[in-house]
């Protein structure tokens, strides 16, 4: 476990077209999976059937949590979006949309500069896209009355700046059982400006923390993660972010994407640990790292969750948001903290 990470490769491989595999700080430029050669050269029917993409985003305020995903599943697309009021601790609004990948469901090839992810469908628009020399994520979403049963459906016009947080943290894990290549850019623990409007309830998203997931890979048949985004302020004032998992990009000893941002600092964590309840997710969870940075009670205010069985996608996924109580090590001090996020459960076939 590195205190300052390697600085991020301009390309996910090298001229022989071996995956650089490892745990970095900062953002691609762009991922070109074309150029995978030798032995990690995918067969036909994987560019068609294995290829993933997604790009997720999740806000929290005093007041709201607000997340959005896009997914490219090469042969499937997916939109969707919840919003939980943290005040009242339930669920205000919640959609979820299946369409066609490249077509209405949109991921392209950049994490970073030049980034661009969208789902559109009649009344529908989810979009974040980013500037080839913006240092911002734009984010746009637009809901029509019809799908969310408001007057004035949903809307959300936010900016997630970049040059005041910490790095990105970019991991380039080998996939097995199937698989090749998987390639995430975390990001978390950033400042927004913005507003929310669900019907007659307005959020102002100024003082917000975003955190962003852009993922694609050659991932295997069956694919599964406990994940956990918590995001909120120290005593002091100071950002706080955290994002980890179990079960994916851990598949190799340099691949480790358990991180912390605390202000403009990104710290590499150790492998984390989920307890919990499979059958009930709504039942408290307890999420901890094995080096004791992380110590946290994690208690689900409302429970996003997705079940399919269409013979070639058979998926269980469950995505609690809510609240985290506990203690963070940081600097070698310990302090509690009360944060705010998600946790995950997918385990999937596809």
């Amino acid at each position: 476990m590195k205190e300052v990470l390697d600085r991020v490769p301009n390309s996910v491989v090298d001229r022989n077209g071996t995956p650089r595999f490892g745990t970095f700080q900062g953002e691609l430029p762009a991922i070109a999976l074309n150029k995978l050669g030798g032995e990690h050269r995918p067969a036909w029917w994987q560019w068609g059937i294995r290829r993933k993409r997604w790009h997720y985003t999740v806000v929290v305020t005093d007041e709201v949590l607000v997340c959005q995903a896009v997914v490219d599943g090469r042969y499937f697309g997916q939109g969707f979006i919840y919003v939980v009021d943290l005040f009242e601790e339930k669920e205000v609004a919640s959609r979820v949309f299946t369409a066609l990948p490249h077509v209405q469901a949109q991921v392209n090839d950049r994490p970073a500069l030049g980034h661009r992810s969208q789902f559109r469908a009649p009344g529908v628009r989810f979009a974040l896209t980013r500037g080839e020399g913006s240092g911002c994520y734009r984010w746009d979403c637009r809901l029509h009355p019809v799908w969310q049963g408001h007057r004035d459906g949903l809307r959300i016009d936010a900016e997630i700046d970049t040059d005041s947080g910490g790095p990105a943290l970019t991991v380039i894990s080998p996939v097995h059982d199937g698989g090749i290549v998987n390639i995430t850019q975390k990001w978390a623990g950033l400042p927004v400006e913005g507003k929310l409007r669900v019907g007659s309830r307005s959020y102002r998203l100024d003082d917000g923390i975003a955190g962003l997931d852009y993922t694609q890979g050659i991932l295997a048949r069956r694919t599964s993660w406990r994940w956990a985004l918590a995001m909120g302020r120290l005593s002091d004032g100071r950002s706080v972010a955290l994002n980890l998992v179990s079960g994916f990009n851990d598949g190799h000893v340099a691949s480790n994407e358990n991180a912390l941002w605390v202000g403009d600092r990104l710290i590499s964590l150790d492998r984390a640990d989920f307890d919990f309840d499979r059958e009930y997710p709504d039942r408290p969870w307890v999420v901890r790292t094995r080096d004791g940075v992380v110590d946290l009670y994690f208690d689900g205010y409302y429970v996003y969750r997705e079940s399919r069985q269409w013979k070639i996608i058979d998926s269980h996924f469950v995505q609690p948001a809510g609240r985290f109580e506990g203690t963070l090590t940081i600097d070698g001090k310990r302090q509690g903290v009360t944060l705010f996020g998600v946790t995950e459960d997918q385990d999937v076939y596809w």
